[in-house]
């Protein structure tokens, strides 16, 4: 009975020991907490913010592998979420594809995107800003592509054929159902990253954001690590915008293809919660969504721009004091903590 009751407790204190595992810990704590709001938030409004925020959290995941893990300055990732959107409500309209299957075509084809986006920057030697430019222009692009493309929608975009509410459709009553999807995909997202950072190819990338140079002198192949990289982060993304487009229930370019959007919905998160960290991405998430709507709600009568001017400001003051973001505070409590826990053994 001893070994039993005491075999939590190592088991908590062995994840504690490691601060990789302690992020990952502390990343289903706040899922755990998450999956409890529906038990005391009953507005529609506000449950549509954690939903939101849930999703942030789990495209946060897609970029930071991308530009977290392997340093590529990829600023338009937008267009990966907004590839999965229309594949899955193209592949639901259309077609009659399920979106239990759809969001992860979705996935593919943006995958896919990824692919042709590391061919030709690879094959042009495109790198840091001339990468991230490029990365904008091919946003432009395929927005403007996609005002023109009847199949698509046009200008006029695209809703879903709303029916009768059906798992199988993933149509819902309630937004409940879409917190807990979004909850298993985040949950997921959180489980692949952690595996892709404890791996070799997840080392390998990290060496190549560290030192390119340096990387491929050692015989890394930098070019399919960053390929990978990009790879998996946009078909993420893609899974992402495939479960946006059921929850809102409609896509349109200026939508999507919005860099607006892309820093909000993107990189807020990486960055508040610190870029290339295990919990980053889970952290900034739950900061930056509700902020960005109370920061909306309280300047709504203002004047143009004002939300948009405080949000920014906030991003920037967050990078100017937190540098490595909320996990890079919680990093240096935590080595205090093990450093007075090692004194105290010392002392015993």
């Amino acid at each position: 009975m001893e070994t039993l009751k005491a075999s939590p407790r190592n088991w908590l204190q062995n994840i504690l020991a490691d601060w990789d595992k302690t992020q990952v810990l502390v990343s289903f704590v706040i899922l755990g907490l998450i999956a409890l709001t529906p038990l005391f938030i009953k507005s529609p409004y506000y449950m549509g913010i954690v939903i939101l925020t849930t999703l942030y959290i789990f495209t946060g995941i897609s970029w930071n592998i991308v530009a977290g893990f392997s340093g590529q300055l990829l600023i338009a990732h937008i267009s990966f979420l907004a590839f999965g959107a229309y594949t899955t409500i193209v592949l639901y309209n259309t077609y009659g594809v399920t979106p239990w299957v759809g969001i992860f075509i979705g996935g593919i084809v943006a995958g896919l995107l990824g692919v042709v986006v590391a061919f030709i920057t690879l094959r042009y030697g495109l790198k840091m800003d001339y990468f991230a430019l490029f990365t904008i222009a091919l946003m432009v692009a395929l927005k403007t592509l996609f005002l023109k493309w009847k199949f698509v929608g046009g200008a006029i975009g695209m809703g879903l054929s709303l029916s009768e509410p059906g798992f199988g459709k993933m149509i819902f009553d309630s937004k409940v159902p879409y917190l807990y999807i979004a909850l298993g995909l985040t949950a997921l997202g959180i489980i692949a990253q952690y595996a892709i950072y404890q791996s070799k190819m997840g080392k390998y990338f990290m060496a190549i954001r560290e030192d390119e140079a340096a990387a491929a002198a050692l015989g890394v192949n930098t070019s399919l690590y960053n390929t990978l990289a990009l790879v998996i982060g946009a078909a993420m993304a893609g899974v992402g915008g495939g479960f946006y487009v059921m929850y809102v229930t409609f896509v349109e370019p200026p939508q999507v293809f919005d860099l607006g959007l892309n820093v909000e919905i993107l990189m807020a998160a990486p960055i508040i919660g610190g870029l290339g960290s295990l919990a980053g991405p889970v952290l900034g998430g739950i900061l930056n969504k509700p902020l960005a709507e109370l920061i909306r709600g309280l300047l709504a009568g203002g004047r143009s721009g004002s939300t948009l001017i405080v949000y920014g400001s906030f991003l920037i003051l967050a990078i100017l004091f937190m540098p490595r973001g909320v996990t890079g505070v919680l990093h240096g409590f935590y080595l205090k903590w093990q450093r007075r826990k090692t004194g105290n053994k010392q002392e015993g």
